[in-house]
């Protein structure tokens, strides 16, 4: 419900409370609130034509609505609704939201989309060995093990072959089963560095170590090719577990032929799939599987469903590790175009490992606006070169040491060991910190505090921001006490509302309706004897509709049966044979038995929805104009003549 009312203000009010005083003209003032023309300037411009009639919503008309949403909002603020707990967390998460586009470089930014695409069109096949190492390894153990990497590489580049290095030497627990062999990938399937080394490498060619979070990669290009695209299938699956029997293999293999041919000849493969598949969670669906592109399928399984060519054909067996598939193709897909493929590559990348180096970016640029300036000497944790360890500085270690030294300045403040420290305590959990964890701490601190900063300027630098922020702080403020004020209190204040109903009886009147029953015959025959049943003086107490379908419908449906009381619009048959309105030609073969009721005054239990809905619109109507009360609203006139 809130969501909905936020995306519907959206559409009223696309900038709100907090004015852009680039213009001093005060278009309104209510009671010591000033609102500039800026402000509704670009409200009205956004929202004054009806999309619908493309007709343009006078100036004056418009004040009135923007006025009555002010109102609101003001008296959100005055009864305190923007203090409450709840509102902050919930705006502070909506503020993060929104900053978060901000906060990476918008170039860097670019070019990782623009480079994401352009890998979107190929796939990738690749071996790899992988030397582990943990991210916060000591240089003395990360120079061990590239040094290993680069001993590996030779070996390979001598003429060993891949697989064999691959088995004798990687730390991937899967490489015992594939040797090293990730068959195809593209973009996003891989972690960033391994996926740009891949991307950068030539076919046949071997990389050199490349450095992830894993540890190092040597890497061979095996086979490039242009993207599959993505494919959507069901299938029908037979397990086959390891160590089965060739018996039971065989009896395994027959039934997934005979399914096949079951299929083939025009059975429902839904229906199959529900009946046979072992495949639980996609059985339930008919078989059918979220859409998916390399790399997400065993290979035989992936291959199969690619080399289906139209939608509905059908793939013969396919044996895979799981065991035996028939599989329907459903619908397939190509690579979208740029602009189409933007917002689900923006979607992957702030999730990625590359939404760092956009941020990083920025954070450099950033540096060098605010004129950042390190202290060097001061920097928390460094590294032994001879002891090959990190070393931390011992006022750190000592609770009667001053924590005075300045670790960096920029933008004219100065950020202290004392400040660090204060960070450290409320980032670190409860693990015990090593001297290499001050280090990461410390980067972070130096990166979050530029940003904190950055982020308190953001209103300032990029008034799309500022307008949307601002949405949603007034939207969200106006859902809670329009909720008060309106929407709950006309559900949940039942004598108000039965006493507005009776006040409005004759809004809600039953025009004139039909009671009865229709009859839809499937012949002519069926169509006399009916027709004979139903008009004689005993039927409904000798002969009911219910012996009537059991006497029709024996081996297959003769006879439709429908009862209850229709407006016109209900049933098509009703509107023509009562009404006369619509076409005759599809009520050939029908009958009707019934009567004509009488307009008359609805019970409030038959139309409670509408007026719950009615009475809100009186309840929000009789609290504007008590806002209009109790708030001096002052118009500048010569400013309003002014906006077009």
């Amino acid at each position: 419900m809130k969501t909905i009312c936020l995306l519907f203000y959206s559409l009223l009010i696309t900038v709100s409370s907090f004015s852009q005083e680039l213009n001093d003209e005060v278009l309104l003032t209510i009671d010591n609130k000033k609102i500039y023309k800026e402000e509704f300037q670009r409200i009205y411009d956004k929202n004054k034509t009806n999309l619908t009639s493309g007709d343009v919503t006078p100036v004056e008309d418009y004040l009135e609505l923007f006025i009555n949403f002010k109102l609101k909002v003001i008296e959100a603020e005055k009864q305190g609704y923007d203090t409450l707990k709840s509102f902050i967390n919930e705006f502070n998460g909506y503020k993060n939201q929104l900053a978060n586009p901000y906060l990476v470089d918008n170039e860097a930014n670019k070019k990782i989309i623009k480079e994401a695409y352009d890998r979107m069109q190929y796939e990738i096949r690749a071996s790899h060995i992988l030397i582990k190492l943990v991210p916060d390894a000591l240089p003395v153990d990360t120079l061990a093990a590239y040094e290993k990497a680069l001993e590996i590489r030779k070996r390979i580049l001598r003429g060993e072959p891949f697989e064999n290095v691959a088995k004798g030497s990687s730390d991937d627990p899967s490489v015992k089963n594939n040797g090293g062999d990730l068959g195809y990938f593209s973009v996003f399937q891989m972690i960033y560095p391994f996926e740009s080394a891949v991307y950068n490498t030539k076919i046949g060619e071997i990389t050199m170590p490349v450095r992830t979070k894993f540890g190092y990669h040597i890497v061979k290009v095996k086979d490039k090719r242009k993207a599959w695209g993505q494919v959507k299938v069901a299938h029908i699956m037979l397990t086959v577990p390891r160590g089965t029997s060739s018996e039971v293999e065989k009896q395994n293999k027959q039934l997934i032929n005979e399914i096949y041919h079951k299929a083939k000849q025009g059975q429902d493969f839904a229906e199959l799939a529900k009946e046979y598949s072992d495949d639980k969670g996609s059985a339930r669906n008919g078989g059918e599987l979220p859409w998916f592109g390399v790399g997400r399928m065993v290979e035989e399984f992936e291959k199969a469903a690619f080399s289906l060519n139209t939608n509905g054909e059908i793939s013969q067996p396919v044996r895979t590790s799981f065991g035996w598939h028939v599989i329907k193709r459903i619908d397939r897909k190509e690579i979208p175009n740029y602009n189409e493929a933007i917002p689900e590559i923006e979607r992957k990348i702030s999730k990625d490992q590359r939404y760092e180096v956009a941020r990083k970016a920025l954070i450099n640029k950033l540096k060098d606006e605010y004129n950042f300036i390190e202290k060097q000497n001061n920097i928390p944790a460094t590294y032994d070169t001879v002891a090959n360890v990190f070393v931390l500085k011992k006022q750190y270690l000592d609770e009667n040491t001053a924590l005075n030294n300045i670790l960096f300045s920029f933008l004219g403040k100065d950020y202290t060991e004392e400040n660090f420290v204060k960070y450290i305590n409320n980032n670190k959990g409860r693990r015990e910190l090593r001297p290499y964890d001050y280090k990461l701490l410390y980067e972070q601190f130096k990166e979050d505090k530029i940003l904190e900063i950055e982020k308190s300027r953001l209103k300032e630098k990029y008034p799309d921001y500022k307008y949307i922020l601002n949405e949603y702080y007034d939207g969200m403020l106006l859902f809670e006490i329009t909720d008060k004020h309106v929407w709950s209190k006309a559900v949940e204040d039942s004598v108000g509302l039965k006493k507005y109903f009776e006040n409005n009886r004759k809004l809600y009147i039953w025009a004139e309706r039909w009671e009865g029953t229709v009859y839809i015959c499937s012949s002519e025959q069926v169509y006399n004897k009916v027709e004979k049943a139903i008009g004689k003086k005993s039927f409904g107490k000798k002969l009911t509709n219910k012996d009537l379908m059991n006497k029709f419908n024996v081996e297959k449906e003769e006879l439709k049966i429908e009862s209850g009381i229709f407006e016109k619009g209900d049933n098509k048959v009703i509107d023509y044979l009562v009404w006369h309105l619509g076409d005759q030609a599809e009520n050939e073969l029908v009958l009707i038995k019934g009567k004509k009721l009488s307009p008359t005054e609805k019970l409030l239990s038959e139309c409670k929805g509408l007026v719950i809905s009615d009475y809100q619109d009186y309840l929000d109507e009789k609290w504007i104009k008590s806002l209009r009360v109790k708030y001096n609203i002052q118009v500048n006139k010569s400013v309003l003549t002014s906006i077009k």
